[in-house]
């Protein structure tokens, strides 16, 4: 073997050795790195919560449910001590209202962005309104931003106040003394979105109300509820398309 020839392979090699400690190293400073991130989090797990900061968390929560009811705002809570709060780190108040009369619920529906649902012209004769509900949203990228402006923050509890645009749930629901009819909107994730189209719900035949659902292929799914056995499929699909105003 050439002379020139057992360098460059004594040079590979070294390069080789070198490199492969590099990656060693790399990785036992990462795995280091995740333990001390590990028993940095149990530690805090394991830390007791003072007298101070239950009063706190008792006080804000207090604050803010009195804050929701007078205002109908929503807040979102970040939970430092998830165990005080059923093990959930993120917790909601406000952002559901509720309406008992058709043209206060239309008064709020129509500054919403988006769909909305509205009384259909075509609804059945002798049904009349009987309620209404909207929610804001749960899910989302603000989620996200409050967890972690709450971590940042350090305090026990961190209140954030959110202005939704778009409902995530919206109900009608009808009556006619004896049966109910309901409309509803509300989100589905992107494998629900791959069905389109209207589908009939799957319950046994003695099994009420009686659904039928719409998926257009958005982000919202639609569906018409009822009690009765005196309106038809057809009947049913049209009001459906009728109370949906997009």
């Amino acid at each position: 073997m050439k002379a020139a020839t057992k360098v460059a392979i004594a040079t590979l090699s070294s390069v080789l050795l070198m490199g492969s400690s590099v990656s060693l190293v790399a990785k036992a400073q990462s795995y280091e790195k995740a333990q001390q991130a590990v028993v940095k989090k149990t530690a805090e797990a394991a830390k007791p919560i003072t007298a101070e900061e239950k009063k706190f968390i008792e006080q804000e929560i207090e604050r803010v449910k009195k804050l929701a009811q007078e205002s109908g705002d929503m807040y979102v809570l970040y939970h430092k001590y998830p165990k005080l709060n059923s093990g959930f780190d993120i917790s909601y108040w406000g952002g559901v209202h509720e309406f008992t009369a058709y043209e206060d619920y239309l008064k709020k529906a129509t500054t919403l962005k988006g769909s909305i649902l509205k009384q259909p012209a075509n609804l059945p004769k002798g049904y009349k309104f009987l309620s209404a509900v909207i929610e804001g949203p749960i899910e989302g990228k603000f989620v996200d931003e409050v967890r972690a402006e709450g971590k940042k923050s350090g305090k026990p509890i961190y209140v954030k106040k959110i202005d939704w645009k778009e409902a995530a749930t919206i109900r009608l629901k009808y009556t006619n003394g004896k049966d109910t009819l309901g409309f509803s909107k509300y989100t589905v994730d992107s494998e629900e979105n791959k069905k389109k189209g209207f589908f009939d719900d799957t319950l046994p035949a003695n099994i009420f109300p009686k659904y039928v659902f719409w998926n257009d292929g958005g982000k919202f799914e639609y569906n018409i509820s009822t009690s009765s056995l005196d309106i038809s499929r057809k009947q049913k699909i049209a009001m459906l398309k009728a109370a949906v105003k997009k």
